[in-house]
């Protein structure tokens, strides 16, 4: 049997791991940005969404702009 300890300690668990699960978002940008990024991403050998969120979270974290 758990003690409400434990009990607490496994909800922490997966209360971090829920919020540290990502998010999707699905976005409209130009022809031109697409092939831009897409490119980019080629060349760095990432995924474009990979790329995408790197960009997006490096403007938002890098700028403390949230």
């Amino acid at each position: 049997m758990r003690t409400p300890t434990n009990r607490t300690a496994a909800a922490s668990v997966r209360l971090a791991a829920l919020q540290r699960k990502p998010q999707r978002v699905t976005i409209t940008m130009s022809a031109s940005l697409f092939e831009r990024l897409q490119a980019r991403a080629m060349v760095e050998g990432r995924s474009l969404s990979n790329l995408c969120a790197y960009l997006l979270e490096s403007s938002v974290v890098g700028g403390d702009n949230v």
